[in-house]
C-alpha cells in the first residue's frame, strides 16, 4: 500500500495484463467507448464533451491541459478544462501548462474502451517504475499547496465518461503494484482505496519499507484467504474478514502455494 511520500512521487513525478473488460453501460448518459482506429483527436475530443467538472469539480481560472500521444493517429493537443464541455481540442503544445499526460495511442484506446482507470494507469510503487500513463505537472502548478489533491480530482474526473462515474476493476483493470495486482478505486482527501487481489506466490509489501505508513487502513478480504504478518504477528486473513491497521503497525500480505485472495484497501486520516 502507498505511503504518504510514495504517493507524492507518484502523483508529481518528482514532485497513482490480460484483457478483461467489464460490461459497458448502456443505458440514457452512460459513455459509449470509441472504435479501435479512432485518432487521438477524436477520443480526446469526447472525454473534453463529457467533461463531469462542472458536477464534481469546479476548476476556476485557466488551468491547462496537455497530452502527448505517441504512435500513428496520435500527436500533441491541449485544452482548458473550465471552457467544458464544448470547448475543442487544440493542436500542438502549450507554452506554458498545468497537468499533461504522455500515452502510447493503443493504451489510449484502452482507456478509452473502459478497460483501465487512469489512476490505475499511473500507479507506481517507486517513481522509477514505468507506468502507461504518465502525468507531467508544470512548474507553477507543481508549486500550489493543494496540487496533489487537485490532480488526482482532475485525472478521475477527465478520464471517466460515465455518469455517476464507473471505476473498473478486476485482474485484467489492475497492475501489479507493491506486488500484488491492484486497481485504484478513488483517490480524494483525506482518503485512498484500490482493489488488490492475490495470487500464488504475490506478496505485497514485501520490501521493509513500504511495510507502515502514519495513517490507519482498513483491508477488507472479499475473496479466498491470505497469509498477513500484523506487528509481527502471523494471521490468515479470510473473506468475510476486514482488518483495521493502526497508524505506524508494519503489516505485509502474501498468498502461499494453492493460495488466492482479493483485497479491498481504503486509507484514510490526516496524511492519508
Amino acid at each position: 500500500m502507498l505511503n504518504r511520500q510514495q504517493t507524492l512521487a507518484c502523483v508529481l513525478l518528482a514532485v497513482l495484463l490480460a484483457t478483461l473488460s467489464l460490461p459497458w453501460m448502456t443505458a440514457q448518459g452512460a459513455a459509449t467507448p470509441s472504435n479501435a482506429g479512432d485518432s487521438a483527436r477524436v477520443i480526446l475530443q469526447q472525454y473534453a464533451d463529457a467533461w463531469k467538472g462542472h458536477q464534481e469539480l469546479t476548476v476556476d481560472g485557466a488551468l491547462v491541459l496537455a497530452f502527448w500521444v505517441r504512435g500513428g493517429q496520435g500527436g500533441t493537443y491541449n485544452l482548458t478544462p473550465s471552457q467544458m464541455p464544448g470547448t475543442t481540442i487544440r493542436e500542438g503544445s502549450p507554452a506554458q501548462y498545468d497537468i499533461g499526460f504522455e500515452v502510447d495511442i493503443e493504451f489510449l484506446r484502452r482507456l478509452d474502451r473502459g478497460e483501465m482507470g487512469a489512476l490505475t494507469a499511473m500507479g507506481q510503487a517507486q517513481s522509477t517504475d514505468p507506468i502507461p500513463l504518465n502525468p507531467k505537472l508544470g512548474e507553477l502548478f507543481s508549486a500550489r499547496p493543494d496540487a496533489s489533491l487537485l490532480f488526482q480530482r482532475v485525472a478521475f474526473h477527465f478520464w471517466n465518461r460515465d455518469w455517476p462515474e464507473i471505476v473498473p476493476f478486476g485482474e485484467g483493470a489492475a497492475r501489479q503494484v507493491h506486488g500484488g495486482n491492484a486497481a485504484v478505486l478513488v483517490y480524494d482527501q483525506e482518503f485512498r482505496s484500490a482493489w488488490y487481489q492475490l495470487k500464488p506466490g504475490m506478496h505485497i509489501n514485501a520490501d521493509p519499507g513500504d511495510q507502515s505508513n502514519d495513517f490507519p487502513q482498513l483491508i477488507v478480504v472479499t475473496r479466498g484467504r491470505v497469509n498477513a504478518l500484523l506487528d509481527g504477528r502471523e494471521r490468515v486473513a479470510s473473506e468475510g474478514q476486514a482488518i483495521f491497521i493502526p497508524a505506524g503497525m508494519a503489516h505485509e500480505f502474501w498468498a502461499a502455494a494453492g493460495q488466492y485472495g482479493e483485497l479491498v484497501w481504503t486509507a484514510f486520516g490526516k496524511g492519508a
